[in-house]
């Protein structure tokens, strides 16, 4: 096995493709429950090995300063991606029982699809700036995750729609906006990378990360 900081990150950025092709297929009728099952285990295969070669990279290598922070935050990004999968898979699941025709689910399920990708690119791209971006436009998911609950409950109220199918709707929307959160997760592990700095829980975003 090529225990390198590059074969780490060429691992982390496969795993994090198989789960942008994943949560692409989620909400696509044409697209199998089989086929995402197919999909969210290679995603666990990713998980179990790329979770060894870090443990072993850092046993046998010994890394210090950024190839040991790439080697720490590879091991946490690993466990976000893997979390996409199975909220991927949930939604998938959902979404083989209804239309996704709800407006609000729909912006909410694009706006994710793009941080999801801006915060794998930040990694690839080392971009810290792309990073603290991402974890700006989590709020936007938040927002749009209240529209949908909101929306919903308003049309159980009105018997506008199932309650059953409103709980699917929630339901969906609720692993989208945890799918998110793991996207902001992932940024601010970028951030810590590239920086050393760990900005986690803070409230105030500085522009001179």
């Amino acid at each position: 096995m090529d225990l390198t900081i590059d074969f780490l990150r060429e691992q982390t950025i496969n795993m994090g493709n198989t789960v942008l092709s994943i949560l692409h297929q989620s909400l696509k009728k044409d697209v199998t429950l089989a086929e995402t099952i197919k999909l969210e285990e290679e995603i666990n295969h990713y998980h179990i090995t790329l979770d060894d070669s870090c443990f072993k990279f850092i046993a046998l290598k010994k890394p210090f300063s950024k190839d040991l922070r790439t080697a720490i935050a590879i091991i946490k990004i690993n466990c976000d991606l893997e979390r996409m999968g199975d909220q991927a898979l949930n939604i998938k699941r959902c979404s083989l029982k209804l239309s996704p025709e709800l407006p609000a689910l729909n912006s909410l399920f694009e706006e994710v699809k793009l941080i999801v990708k801006q915060a794998l690119d930040s990694f690839i791209n080392h971009d810290k700036r792309l990073a603290m971006e991402v974890i700006r436009h989590d709020e936007i998911i938040n927002e749009l995750n209240r529209a949908v609950i909101k929306e919903t409950v308003t049309n159980v109220d009105q018997h506008k729609l199932p309650f059953d199918d409103g709980v699917l709707w929630i339901r969906m929307s609720k692993n989208l906006e945890r799918i998110g959160d793991h996207a902001t997760n992932i940024a601010e592990d970028v951030i810590f990378l590239e920086s050393g700095e760990d900005i986690r829980h803070t409230k105030i975003l500085k522009d001179n990360i």
